[in-house]
């Protein structure tokens, strides 16, 4: 089998826990595209932070960030987006803000986040170390109010809120926002993204436009999040650090990020394949 793309989530699979790049893993991409290979980045990273680790590997096609909701090679040329659109933000932020919580939208330029009126809900809500400070964070008094004034749509939606009423809410979105898909994160907080969003729909996007079957990709990631792009593509491979369920549904699970596990996977895979002279 030649494959003709590979496809590498960031955290915990391209980088070292200590979130470095190792030259054996950046020699291992070039060996890659030397073949002839797509490489592509599939990450929950937004555009920013992800392209910085794109150019360290001299990336020359567009990733996927956000979870799959933003497919682009430049942050203002996308070629495929998938967010909430400006009129159910609205209606999500003035439903969530009957309840005492915080609120966090975000798309490939900037977050907007509310200002919680108990201190504790602000602390949870981090800005991860993947995000550097040259991404933006607006806080404002009212979301709704900036929303009025502002047409922005989300990427995704961190919702931090009271434990006692996180079942009402789950269900009340379930019931009144169908276009909406949510993801518990713990008890006290959820994510929210447009239906149909995820890490594969951005891969399985981005392959048709470069005309490549799913059966010609090899996908490689450590967590649940890339489960889907692990079972349908043409090569799952999972990091040794991944939770179990997805090595049980991986064709390969490869070294732990801390062992080069990415590096040792390229090689394996694609010593002896041909140069594919179609991507000359």
């Amino acid at each position: 089998m030649a494959y003709r793309l590979l496809a590498l989530d960031i955290d915990g699979t391209l980088l070292k826990s200590n979130n470095r790049l190792d030259r054996e893993t950046k020699e291992a991409i070039h060996y890659a595209q030397e073949k002839g290979v797509v490489v592509t980045l599939v990450t929950e990273r937004h555009f920013y932070s992800a392209a910085k680790v794109a150019k360290a590997l001299k990336l020359k096609h567009p990733i996927i960030t956000h979870n799959g909701a933003f497919v682009s090679a430049t942050i203002d040329a996308p070629i495929y987006t998938s967010k909430i659109e400006h009129a159910v933000l609205l209606q999500l932020v003035e439903f969530l803000e009957t309840y005492q919580c915080q609120i966090r939208f975000s798309h490939e330029k900037m977050s907007v986040a509310n200002r919680p009126r108990q201190q504790n809900l602000l602390a949870k809500m981090t800005i991860g170390v993947s995000e550097p400070l040259f991404y933006p964070v607006t806080y404002v008094q009212r979301l709704s109010d900036y929303l009025r004034e502002n047409d922005d749509e989300a990427t995704d939606v961190l919702v931090t809120l009271q434990p006692e009423h996180a079942e009402e809410i789950y269900e009340s979105l379930v019931d009144y926002f169908p276009s909406v898909q949510i993801e518990k994160k713990s008890e006290d907080q959820i994510v929210l993204t447009k239906k149909g969003t995820s890490k594969f729909d951005g891969l399985e996007f981005l392959a048709a436009r470069l005309d490549i079957p799913l059966s010609k990709i090899v996908a490689v990631g450590d967590s649940l999040a890339d489960l889907e792009m692990i079972e349908k593509c043409g090569l799952g491979v999972a990091m040794k650090n991944a939770p179990k369920k997805v090595r049980d549904a991986a064709q390969w699970v490869t070294r732990s990020n801390d062992m080069n596990g990415v590096a040792y996977m390229v090689k394996e895979v694609f010593r002896k394949q041909m140069k594919l002279s179609i991507f000359n």
